[in-house]
């Protein structure tokens, strides 16, 4: 598990200041419903709880500061789907199994959309999410836009005449366009539904890390290093980043690392080889993701690694070398801003949204599904909690299988060294190594 360390401060901190929503908890306290988790879940959870009507009843406990984990250290995409793919998805669980789970992918993008709108959430989002392949295989890129419009989602496949006349890297073949997605500051957008739902009556805690849970009388209590809370009902969305007071999600997480950095502004520079405003990743398991921000600069992130690293001129130098195998025209650009992100993964790479033990929620497990599959979770738990609506039992086949600690992280990190491996054959022309599944 990851700590409340002092990390690195991203872009978004940098432009949006800092920042306090809300104080430590002090004191006995006593909600019907507590959430422990600050990110995009619990927010979208207690969100959710406080457009029901609930909001002055909701207690969200943060171990640091709103948006302190991957929530707001990503690369803002907002795109339907989920890490693992659709046929992989339609063999585990079926095909109209898989629609469902499509499906509320999709409700959850939408849901979004309307909190920006609806709450005036200034995170400057933009439409248009691109993905881009590595591969030179048109006909495998096709039948993938052709599943994704069967499953309702309308994608378009763009030829790579027309993706090189916007993108200008000669590492580019062909492109899937998804009009739906669009990209924000994620930060912004975490720190504007906190602030939604504190006006709906949520009352909220930052740097209060809920270092015990246990069960008490009818309900549950919660202690924080300086109060406690009684609580009827818990949500438990966590991240990586702080203490998780419960064995089973402690055991089943696993902190994956990303790498996000952002140049300096770059004006014409950029114009001429990013020719559109939409966010932009590719195809590869270690996929490069990058977006263009109004100012004129590039937003670029990528790599994975289940073993940090902290060492910036380190990090610098392999994500310059990421940057210009993609853009050489970019190589010598000045970096000015560097961070990490620790994603809340499980070992079925799906996220985790279900009753842990009666009285007992959790939504967690979102590393690489964007952030719409957080409010997709936040609506599903609300609904179960408040009109016992049972959608939420669509994510039953994924559980909280434990991931062994270090040997958990040693094997995943081969696990991604050996698709690494496997990208890089299939870039080199090795057309017997067909991937199996799509992303």
């Amino acid at each position: 598990m990851g700590t409340t360390r002092a990390d690195p401060p991203t872009w978004y901190h940098r432009q949006g200041g800092p920042m306090e929503l809300g104080p430590p908890l002090e004191g006995s306290h006593q909600a019907r419903i507590a959430i422990i988790g600050g990110g995009l879940a619990g927010l979208g959870t207690a969100l959710s709880l406080a457009e029901r009507g609930l909001g002055h009843e909701v207690m969200l406990l943060e171990a640091a500061r709103i948006g302190h984990g991957a929530s707001g250290r990503n690369g803002g995409m907002i795109s339907a789907g989920f890490t693992r793919s659709l046929d992989d998805l339609a063999a585990r669980v079926g095909r109209d199994h898989a629609r469902q789970l499509f499906a509320l992918s999709r409700e959850g993008l939408e849901l979004v959309r309307c909190r920006i709108r609806r709450h005036r959430i200034a995170c400057a989002p933009v439409d248009g999410v691109v993905e881009v392949s590595w591969f030179d295989d048109a006909d495998d890129l096709r039948a993938y836009v052709a599943l994704l419009n069967d499953f309702g989602h309308p994608v378009e496949f763009w030829p790579r005449e027309r993706v090189r006349a916007i993108w200008r890297s000669p590492r580019y073949h062909d492109a899937v366009f998804d009009p739906t997605g669009f990209h924000l500051d994620p930060l912004a957008f975490a720190r504007g539904c906190a602030q939604a739902a504190q006006a709906a009556g949520v009352r909220l805690f930052e740097g209060s890390p809920v270092v015990r849970l246990h069960r008490q009388g009818g309900g549950f209590r919660l202690e924080t290093p300086r109060g406690c809370v009684m609580a009827e009902q818990v949500v438990l969305a966590p991240g990586v980043y702080g203490p998780v007071p419960h064995p089973r999600l402690r055991r089943a997480l696993l902190g994956v690392a990303s790498y996000v950095v952002v140049t300096e502004p770059l004006g014409e520079r950029l114009a001429r080889v990013v020719g559109a405003p939409h966010a932009v990743f590719d195809d590869r398991m270690a996929t490069g993701y990058y977006r263009p921000l109004a100012d004129g600069r590039l937003l670029w992130g990528g790599r994975v690694s289940l073993f940090e690293t902290h060492h910036p001129d380190r990090l610098a130098r392999l994500m310059r070398r990421d940057l210009a195998q993609v853009y050489p025209q970019l190589a010598d650009v000045r970096f000015e801003a560097l961070w990490s992100g620790r994603m809340p993964f499980c070992r079925h790479k799906m996220p985790v949204v279900r009753r842990l033990e009666p009285g007992v929620w959790v939504a967690t497990g979102f590393g690489g599904h964007g952030l719409n599959t957080t409010a997709m979770a936040g609506e599903l738990v609300a609904a179960a909690l408040v009109e016992g609506d049972d959608r939420w039992r669509a994510f039953d086949p994924f559980t909280l299988p434990p991931v062994f600690d270090g040997l958990g992280r040693l094997a995943a990190q081969l696990y991604y060294w050996g698709f690494m491996l496997h990208d890089w054959l299939r870039a080199g022309g090795a057309t017997a190594w067909r991937m199996t599944k799509h992303r």
